[in-house]
């Protein structure tokens, strides 16, 4: 498992700049289901309130951290300012 606890901050504006890779990190189906209801919730409340979050992914080189509003959540991607996306199979956890 990876350790969020490590997890480097980042300004979301280098987001663009990273690689991800294929892989999904988070497996099985409850831990998705978990993930997408976190993210949906943290949607809402970001249009809403413009309530930040903070998202744990893992780029190529490693996990990352950014807090953020989250402006929509897709199939794959979750789209941040600036029209900056993070791919969902590469998000760890979001907390709100």
């Amino acid at each position: 498992m990876y350790k969020i606890s490590s997890a480097v901050p980042v300004d979301k504006s280098f987001i663009g700049n990273y690689s991800f890779p294929k892989e999904e990190l988070v497996s099985s189906d409850e831990e998705k289901a978990d993930l997408l209801i976190k993210l949906h919730v943290a949607t809402v409340l970001g249009n809403m309130e413009k309530i930040k979050c903070k998202i744990f992914f893992k780029d190529s080189k490693g996990v990352k951290v950014v807090e953020t509003t989250i402006w929509a959540t897709c199939e794959k991607n979750v789209q941040i300012k600036g029209g900056v996306s993070i791919p969902i199979r590469r998000i760890l956890d979001v907390v709100i």
